[in-house]
């Protein structure tokens, strides 16, 4: 592949035009000098020694417009219409990239048509650029790539041998997809959500009917009159009984409050294995009865709820678990939020926060505005699913998707880990762990890498998360991915997983987790991905690229050792793409330094990194015995 640098200066078009032309057209070409000899030279260039697959670099006097690939042979036309065909002596380009004056890269703006690395040309800076800005296309063009892939199959195995840049690719992928978008203005977002949503569907209905049932059975259970007859056995969670007054208010009922951030701590009496006590926190603290101390509890919660004493419940409690148990007994008159900074931000992208107004206030407010945006839309959505819609498609928890201009900005993640043969399901998903408290062990269920991220990106639908498993296929798949091999496939969906977290064995991987995975195809010795893990994800091959190499040392080392891996040195049972070692072992770790020092620092590399893997490679088997001799000649 050579690399040129051309102006372009058709003979009908002037200052500006160009770029027009060449996105119609396609072509790139040449015109008629009034010095014959000027005219041959340029010619011989343009039609002898410029070759398909070439990269031509094309300027206006000091602009730069394009960068292209050639893919015609080199053309002639006498009669021509200059409108369509531009140039009688052309060729078909494709277009790479347009300039833009972020890139910054220098081409002379002398000479009509120059070969980069010509004795003539005035200039290595436009050698550099021009190469530099070709390597920033391909990287682009794999980045999008993978990225396509990615929204095809929500996960993706970049493939290759070793030194090729998959992690570095699975970077840079994740990096695009996980910055900041700007979704529009949010008044707007939310109004079409409500226009748009189907309040006659079989699952609305369903989701009410669950919900009046939910409240149903609480109010038997826990009648508002009789709350002041809670006993510890009734109301304490940790017990294991899923049926006590703090057990509903935090799991039982769910669905009808969205994000109550509490803890046992909240309750300020709760049921403690660890020390097999109840633990008694908060204003009741220091009460060493603890029927006497359950009744302060159950009386502070019998005013709430019947006298609606909230100025004493928010000094004993915290302000979710008052807002949870109101908006339990009172659904038609609170907001389904629990959480003070969630609502906060649910009213600055309603556009109506106000400092000013106390917290139940603030609830009332998310009330009012459904009750209109209800009359303004004349739709029979419920409060809930109002709810819902701001919930599920706004970070409410962190606010991240707000901005000063009332603007939806989706702000996403990205985690990297690197999988080994000793890695578990335990260690990826959700497993036990011990901790100890005062010297007394307890054993508790964590979510991991895998169910935390999925949990964020549940809870800020508006971000895209990846998660980067380099390594991955040197874990046992299968019994690392679990149950959650099924959830790959049918994202959204809630799987049954095989540790209660929370009260809940469910955990679902939503359509804005993203997984990358790297795969050393020259590795041997592990296992490999059966067909049940492949039909999952799609697969990306990423190769050793001799154009990334710039150095010409380093390029005629490179194309040295590639010799390795033809016959007769390889051996017959590997495919060559799947054992070549990657250009990353020719690069440098600073472009900017010296000839010198960099001759000196891929000697370094020769001895210390490719030698030992290519001696590898025999031992291995990959290359024959009679590689050895050559291998042990390469030198720089």
């Amino acid at each position: 592949m050579n690399f040129w640098h051309m102006q372009l200066h058709p003979d009908n078009s002037s200052l500006g035009q160009e770029k027009d032309i060449l996105k119609k057209t396609k072509l790139i070409g040449i015109g008629i000098w009034e010095d014959p000899d000027e005219d041959k030279i340029q010619e011989r260039k343009f039609a002898k020694q410029m070759k398909v697959g070439d990269v031509v670099a094309i300027k206006r006097g000091g602009t730069i417009i394009a960068l292209t690939k050639v893919v015609g042979e080199c053309e002639f036309e006498e009669n021509i219409d200059r409108d369509l065909d531009w140039f009688q002596r052309r060729r078909k380009v494709e277009i790479l990239d347009w300039y833009s004056e972020e890139y910054g890269y220098y081409i002379a703006p002398t000479a009509a048509l120059t070969r980069c690395n010509m004795a003539f040309n005035d200039s290595v800076r436009t050698n550099e650029s021009i190469k530099k800005w070709y390597e920033k296309v391909m990287i682009d063009s794999d980045i999008n790539k993978v990225i396509n892939l990615l929204k095809y199959k929500h996960q993706v195995i970049l493939q290759g041998p070793p030194g090729t840049g998959k992690t570095r690719l699975a970077k840079l992928v994740a990096e695009r997809i996980a910055q900041p978008e700007n979704k529009g203005s949010s008044g707007q977002l939310i109004d079409n959500l409500i226009q748009s949503f189907d309040v006659d569907n079989s699952e609305a209905k369903f989701e009410r009917e669950k919900r009046q049932q939910l409240l149903s059975s609480f109010y038997k259970t826990f009648p508002k009159e009789k709350i002041n007859d809670l006993t510890l056995e009734s109301y304490c969670i940790g017990t294991g009984e899923n049926n006590s007054f703090c057990w509903w208010i935090e799991r039982g009922l769910q669905s009808l409050g969205y994000y109550f951030p509490g803890s046992s701590l909240s309750y300020k009496i709760y049921w403690s294995k660890a020390k097999d006590v109840y633990s008694k926190h908060g204003f009741v603290k220091d009460i060493e009865d603890d029927e006497l101390a359950m009744t302060m509890v159950a009386e502070t919660i019998h005013d709430l709820v019947n006298n609606h004493n909230t100025e004493q419940a928010f000094e004993r409690f915290g302000n979710s678990f008052v807002l949870k148990v109101l908006q339990s007994y009172y659904p038609e008159k609170y907001f389904p939020i629990n959480s003070e900074t969630a609502i906060d931000n649910a009213l600055k992208l309603l556009k109506s926060y106000d400092e000013s107004l106390s917290l139940l206030d603030k609830n009332k407010k998310l009330t009012e505005i459904y009750l209109d945006k209800k009359k303004q839309f004349n739709s029979e959505i419920t409060k809930h699913e109002f709810a819902r819609i701001i919930w599920d498609n706004f970070d409410l928890k962190s606010g991240q998707d707000l901005t000063q201009s009332n603007e939806v900005k989706a702000q996403g993640k990205y985690e990297i880990i690197q999988f080994h043969p000793a890695y578990t399901y335990e260690d990826f998903v959700r497993g036990i762990v011990a901790s100890s408290d005062e010297g007394n062990i307890s054993y508790h269920v964590e979510n991991k890498k895998l169910a935390e991220i999925a949990q964020e990106a549940c809870d800020n639908p508006n971000g895209n998360y990846v998660l980067i498993v380099d390594e991955i296929n040197r874990a046992n798949l299968p019994s690392v991915l679990g149950e959650l091999i099924y959830a790959l496939e049918y994202r959204g969906e809630s799987i049954q997983t095989m540790y209660e977290y929370n009260k809940s064995r469910d955990i679902k991987l939503p359509k804005n987790l993203y997984i990358i995975g790297t795969m050393n195809t020259a590795d041997r010795s592990v296992g490999h991905i059966d067909y049940a893990i492949r039909r999952r994800f799609a697969f990306y091959n990423v190769l050793p690229n001799v154009n990334v190499v710039k150095n010409e040392e380093a390029r005629r080392l490179y194309n040295e050792v590639m010799e390795l891996f033809d016959n007769p040195y390889l051996s017959s049972d590997f495919d060559a793409n799947d054992v070549r070692i990657g250009h990353s072992y020719f690069l440098t770790s600073n472009e900017d330094m010296s000839d010198e020092d960099f001759i000196l620092e891929l000697r370094q590399k020769l001895k210390h990194e490719i030698k030992p893997i290519l001696y590898e490679y025999i031992k291995d088997g990959i290359l024959l015995d009679s590689a050895k001799d050559f291998v042990d000649d390469l030198n720089v």
